[in-house]
């Protein structure tokens, strides 16, 4: 089985369900992904350099 993202070639570990109707088959990279979408990413601001 092929992973359903179309740009992937890579073989398929997992289906998921999507939506109600919709299940996918996702490969490795694809369904970590897929987990890991509701994950809140914090940001990092840094200190600008001063210009002269």
């Amino acid at each position: 089985m092929q992973c359903s993202i179309s740009e992937c070639k890579s073989k398929a570990i997992q289906t998921v369900q999507i939506s109600f109707r919709e299940t996918r088959n996702l490969c490795k990279e694809h369904f970590e992904l897929f987990q890991n979408k509701d994950k809140k990413h914090t940001i990092n601001f840094t200190k600008a350099s001063k210009f002269k």
